[in-house]
């Protein structure tokens, strides 16, 4: 009988499911593994996604970096670490003593969610500071937009869900993106409950749901409004709203004076439509509202979620437990911030657009570190990043693989991942539950575990700060914390409070009833990206990247263009064309395209800007969609 060793870890990857794992190594194997799902977590339910699952090959491929890497022409050649340190450390001293300490910049972004990824921040602050992203690529607007109603961003616990009677999924296509609360859901109708969604497009979860309303993109902040509206002037708003609110009556005064015809004719809704959907929320209350990245992604996502935990008011957030806005939480919340010393000069550059401005600043951005990121294949206008980079004297990637950003450094270096070092951590943000993972196997080569890359670093620059050594003091401090119940396999019970009750305080209402418009200014089609069940966040890793990319549009703008499903066609924005499938979507009204996030060059058609809460609006993107040329098409 063969006994094989069990190994605590979870899932690194920027997913609201944050899932335990249980690493399973075979007797007398070095490193051969099988990934298995933890029980502990109630809404894993013993099952794993394929992009979890993938990480079983993924960890010893190919691809995977082995020794440190240096540009050498087009080319690269291998050093050691004690060199590739050395120049490293001279570069950020150079940098220092000639432009001060922010024209470091310290670019880490989601590509881990483990908590010793924040320790890195300790060597830079002991430089006397540095330049680093505000907001994400990712939810900053819709954070925002709570945050101006409560002052924080509320925590709904999942497991309130279990005291609805109805789940709007409000742009969220959770089949795809949250596979885990699929269970729930088909719990929820085995109990005679329901859940709807609005969407632009079809989607296996609109497949799946009860009802669904198709609206236009960016109308999200409108559709939102007009239920307030209806729900105020029927008098079903739940009773009791106005003294769990700031500025209620001047609320609805604004209500009052919108004009709902116009507004709903933004929406692509008929009267009947909106009366169905209000209809519906009413009849299903106590009621989530889940909403979905996508509809933050325009210059009004942090309104709409603003507008939306207006709405959840009406509905009787404060007083019908499982009422509110589940959007997103802190999965940082339990790092120890206190191990981190604080940093005297800290200078934050918009996520969406400081590689436009990276030359330009009043101290100009010389180097860089990029670690847990891809920004040169995830971050908007990307034909625009290889400029910034060649402004720069000197940049570093920190990651598994050559990826786009590494491809674009001076200087790139072998990681280990998340199943070669340990003990780490990990939270969700979605469930409260806390993640420890520990070491399963050795990295590959000359692959080293994050902290002791930048130790290596900080012992250069003669600063004393062993990364290694904080990483077990931030150990200790979560396994001794009161906030934290160990449950097993690695898994901890948290106690963070659910935040949509009458104790969260008053919801400051809206002061203005004006959603900023979508700016189109060349008529063009709107360029919506979406993520997929293949892949996390437009990173396609063992995925085959060889494929055409694929635009959905309405059968109706096809026709426009005398195209046909399945012509090859280009997709541009000025000079920048990517070449796709056509695919109809009936669904879909006029006016915008679909594609895929990770596609081939799809980050090139999108427009960098920020919206509100340091936003990415991905979605205020236009591009013209026309026939390839035929000699294009024979190539």
């Amino acid at each position: 009988i063969t006994m094989d060793e069990i190994i605590p870890s979870a899932c690194p990857h920027d997913c609201p499911d944050a899932c335990s794992f249980l690493v399973r190594k075979a007797e007398g194997s070095k490193n051969r593994i099988t990934i298995e799902s933890g029980k502990v977590i109630p809404f894993q339910e013993g099952w794993i996604c394929l992009k979890g699952k993938r990480w079983e090959r993924r960890y010893r491929t190919q691809n995977r970096l082995k020794r440190p890497l240096k540009k050498n022409g087009n080319g690269w050649v291998e050093i050691s670490w004690d060199d590739a340190w050395t120049i490293w450390a001279n570069h950020l001293m150079e940098a220092t003593e000639k432009y001060g300490p922010q024209a470091n910049l310290f670019y880490q972004s989601a590509g881990s969610q483990y908590f010793s990824k924040r320790l890195g921040r300790e060597i830079f602050s002991a430089l006397g500071g540095y330049s680093e992203p505000a907001g994400s690529l990712c939810g900053a607007a819709g954070g925002a937009g709570l945050k101006k109603a409560f002052g924080h961003i509320p925590v709904y616990a999942p497991e309130k869900l279990y005291q609805v009677k109805g789940i709007l999924l409000w742009g969220r296509n959770v089949f795809d993106t949250h596979p885990h609360l699929v269970p729930l859901l088909t719990g929820l109708k085995n109990r005679s409950k329901a859940f709807a969604a609005i969407e632009i497009r079809t989607t296996r979860t609109t497949e799946a749901a009860e009802r669904w309303w198709r609206i236009k993109p960016g109308t999200d902040a409108i559709l939102a409004l007009l239920l307030c509206k209806n729900i105020v002037e029927s008098g079903d708003a739940a009773s009791g709203w106005m003294e769990h609110s700031e500025k209620g009556e001047q609320f609805i005064k604004l209500l009052a004076e919108l004009d709902s015809k116009a507004l709903l004719d933004e929406t692509g809704l008929s009267q009947s439509d909106l009366s169905d959907l209000c209809r519906w929320i009413l009849e299903h209350r106590p009621l989530a509202i889940y909403g979905g990245y996508g509809i933050q992604r325009y210059y009004n996502g942090s309104f709409t979620f603003h507008t939306l935990a207006s709405l959840a008011l009406l509905l009787g957030s404060f007083k019908i437990p499982g009422t509110g806005v589940v959007f997103g939480k802190d999965e940082m919340r339990f790092f120890p911030e206190d191990i981190l010393k604080p940093t005297a000069l800290k200078r934050k550059v918009p996520v969406a657009d400081w590689h436009l401005r990276a030359s330009t600043l009043s101290s100009p951005i010389k180097t860089a570190l990029f670690t847990c990121s891809n920004p040169a294949k995830q971050g908007p206008e990307t034909d625009r990043f290889p400029r910034a980079m060649e402004s720069m004297d000197f940049s570093v990637c920190i990651d598994l693989e050559m990826t786009e950003t590494a491809a674009l450094c001076d200087l790139v270096l072998p990681a280990a991942c998340f199943l070669e070092e340990g003990p780490d951590w990990r939270g969700s943000w979605w469930h409260t539950y806390l993640l420890r993972s520990e070491k399963a196997l050795d990295p590959p080569g000359q692959a080293l575990p994050e902290p002791v890359i930048m130790t290596g670093l900080a012992d250069k620059l003669g600063l004393g700060i062993d990364l290694e050594n904080m990483r077990t003091k931030m150990d200790r401090i979560l396994l001794e914390s009161p906030e934290t119940e160990a449950l097993g396999e690695g898994v901890f019970r948290t106690k963070e409070s659910h935040g949509w009750t009458k104790d969260a305080g008053p919801i400051k209402l809206p002061e203005v009833l004006h959603p900023e418009r979508s700016r189109n200014d060349w008529r063009g089609l709107r360029f919506i990206t979406v993520h997929t069940a293949e892949y996390i966040n437009g990173q396609n890793w063992g995925v085959n990247e060889d494929l055409l990319n694929a635009v959905f549009v309405s059968p109706l703008e096809g026709n426009r263009r005398g195209l046909r499903e399945g012509d090859r066609v280009r997709v541009r924005k000025k000079d920048v064309v990517i070449h796709a499938v056509l695919r109809f979507d009936k669904a879909m009204d006029s006016g915008y395209c679909v594609m895929v996030q990770g596609g081939k060059g799809t980050n090139m058609l999108t427009t960098a800007g920020t919206s509100p809460g340091y936003g990415t609006p991905f979605h205020e993107s236009f591009v013209v969609l026309e026939a390839e040329p035929e000699s294009d098409e024979n190539a």
